[in-house]
């Protein structure tokens, strides 16, 4: 459960802030080159338990009115969560590169391959006769080695490989899980000319992160902005500092889309203003035509390269299954002052909770329409804190024009966005968390509720 403390904190909160307030009221800025605003952990938990207590106070004796206010009319059914089958991702020299396996609830995962996070001197504990370290590296932004192991006998079930390790040990281990990217193909595919509508964006430059896939970095919609991105898709050899400017070279040989990191990075600089920086962690390879998978490996290390950078805020448009490894870093990164910002899913209101958005750290963004209509097919839970715009949303495709992408990843780059904007202006996490809650319109039940969060960002 996301709520576990109760901190009165937020009789503090000062008038709601209006839309236009928000461009004119950030004078005392921090410079980009000088990121690091605020390096304590957030009190996230606390605003979402005042909130949840309000709402409950407000609607009590009464049904749950957010089932009513998503248009789900009658019993929801029990969560599921309905992964797209297992593939075998080939190099184009006919190479295994990452064998799928569906594992635990329906997730994927890379066959027989497991993460653990700890100190150099663990890797004594993977020395034996049916499991070997494959990779073993340092992550100088996490300050802790990631060892990648592969189990050569049969026993490849969470107990066998946990009961392996000491007590004290077992909570850092965890399958190397595969992530999606959580955007829907749209029914209408046909490209459109670069629209001229701009978002209210901040008056100061900010400094932004994001793990997705590869971005297009000369689409007209992403001129203003820095971007420097990195790659980590598995099997990358190249240099991560160049970037790459194809679906494939010959040092990687694994085919990787642009498509749909160029959206939320053009979704990003939309609410930017000139001379941002934005940080991107490619880590995602093609599974299909229209679906993009990331090994936990690569997201850790891309997570690892954007910490490093010291971004205000990282945003993360994928979804997967919880991961005792992931939930480590995200921790981690929450108490060095980075925010991250993620999509909630789109398997539906039944489906099980998806993560990093469901982790207590993270603020979990879902999509509506221009009308704040609930995306149909977005996930819901105590886990959503906000929505946003992110149905047939006009974005950047990399042939410099732009197309209609919906779900959940096309809500979060703006919610995103106006954190860091906060964060920039008030130079404290909570007053910046706060000041986002109060921005938001209401919707559905009164309060926050599973549905829409604390309500809708303009």
């Amino acid at each position: 459960m996301k709520y576990t403390l109760i901190v009165a904190i937020l009789s503090l909160i000062a008038a709601p802030t209006s839309q236009a307030q928000l461009a004119g009221t950030l004078n005392q800025v921090v410079s980009p080159v000088r990121p690091i605003i605020d390096r304590t952990s957030s009190d996230l938990n606390a605003i979402r338990e005042e909130a949840r207590r309000k709402a409950q106070s407000s609607i009590e004796g009464a049904r749950d009115l957010s089932t009513v206010a998503s248009g789900v009319l009658g019993d929801i059914p029990a969560p599921q969560f309905i992964a797209p089958a297992a593939t075998t991702i080939l190099s184009t020299s006919g190479q295994v590169v990452v064998n799928e396996v569906t594992v635990e609830n329906g997730f994927l995962a890379v066959e027989k391959e497991w993460l653990f996070l700890g100190e150099e001197a663990d890797k004594v504990h993977f020395q034996g006769a049916n499991i070997e370290i494959q990779k073993a590296q340092f992550l100088p932004a996490l300050s802790q080695w990631l060892f990648k192991v592969k189990v050569t006998g049969d026993e490849d079930d969470v107990s066998s490989i946990r009961n392996s390790l000491p007590h004290d040990l077992q909570s850092q281990i965890g399958r190397n899980h595969i992530y999606l990217s959580q955007t829907k193909p749209t029914s209408n595919g046909s490209f459109q000319e670069i629209s001229s509508e701009k978002l209210e964006t901040c008056p100061t430059p900010l400094r932004i992160g994001m793990v997705d896939t590869h971005v297009a970095s000369n689409h007209p919609l992403l001129s203003h902005v820095n971007l420097t991105q990195a790659s980590f898709i598995v099997g990358h050899n190249q240099d991560r500092n160049q970037e790459q400017d194809g679906n494939a070279d010959s040092e990687t040989d694994v085919a990787f889309s642009s498509d749909h990191g160029t959206a939320v990075a053009s979704l990003l600089a939309a609410s930017l203003p000139k001379s941002s920086q934005v940080f991107n962690a490619s880590v995602f390879y093609s599974r299909n035509s229209v679906s993009q998978g990331a090994t936990l490996m690569s997201l850790i290390e891309g997570l690892n390269y954007l910490a490093s950078q010291q971004v205000d805020a990282i945003n993360m448009s994928l979804a997967g299954p919880d991961n005792p490894i992931l939930a480590r870093v995200i921790n981690q990164l929450d108490k060095s002052g980075i925010q991250i910002i993620a999509a909630v899913g789109n398997e539906g209101p039944a489906s099980l909770p998806l993560y990093p958005a469901a982790y207590t750290e993270t603020l979990g963004i879902t999509a509506v329409d221009k009308s704040n209509v609930i995306y149909r097919w977005a996930n819901q839970g105590d886990y959503v804190d906000f929505a946003a715009f992110g149905v047939s949303v006009d974005a950047a495709h990399p042939n410099g024009k732009t197309i209609r992408q919906t779900g959940t990843s096309m809500a979060s780059p703006r919610a995103t966005a106006l954190y860091a904007c906060f964060l920039r202006e008030k130079q404290e996490r909570n007053a910046a968390l706060l000041k986002l809650q109060q921005l938001a319109l209401d919707a559905g039940a009164p309060g926050r509720d599973s549905v829409f969060g604390f309500g809708v960002l303009p």
